[in-house]
């Protein structure tokens, strides 16, 4: 009596292999999700032909920057971040909320620190903007040298950023 082989693959097997390649895409797409929300684009230009801080504070829990908008033409700051490579200064990416900006505009920016701390030394503002005109994006960025923490409360803005809201409105 010839026996009939047994199917090469069981539908126990099957179900193993999509549940592995399920897992692999799903986290193949969270990751993209999480490098376009986090990433700046990659083209810097400089600070200052676009935007100039004209008040900046720090009072141990928050860094407090206003900026101005200083170059004409059509563009929306997206997004913004600060960040640090020696100290505690580093918020979640914060979305602006904007749907353009003006010359002459003025945008205060409250980014809570990842903790308390009397001094920061090594502070970047990263902020994301888009030309209006070609839909291009680009990052300036602002360094901010040696900051003490002045005692006192930042003062009230439209825009929030820390941990618990990165969606600001303003």
């Amino acid at each position: 009596m010839q026996t009939s082989p047994k199917p090469r693959w069981s539908l126990a097997k099957i179900a193993v292999v999509v549940a592995v390649v399920g897992a692999l895409v799903f986290g193949l797409v969270l990751g993209l999700l999480e490098y376009q929300n986090d990433s700046f684009p990659a083209t810097t230009k400089p600070f200052g032909d676009y935007a100039a801080v004209v008040a900046s504070e720090f009072n141990g829990t928050e860094v407090y920057f206003q900026i101005e908008w200083t170059a004409s033409g059509n563009y929306t700051p997206l997004y913004a971040q600060i960040t640090s490579d020696t100290d505690i200064a580093n918020s979640p990416v914060c979305l602006l909320g904007m749907n353009s900006i003006s010359k002459g505009q003025t945008v205060d920016m409250p980014f809570a620190v990842a903790g308390t701390t009397s001094a920061l030394a090594d502070v970047n503002l990263a902020v994301a903007v888009r030309a209006n005109s070609n839909m291009s994006e680009f990052t300036i960025q602002y360094q901010m040298g040696q900051v003490e923490a002045q005692p006192g409360n930042i003062l009230p803005s439209t825009f929030a950023c820390s941990a618990q809201n990165q969606n600001p409105a303003i």
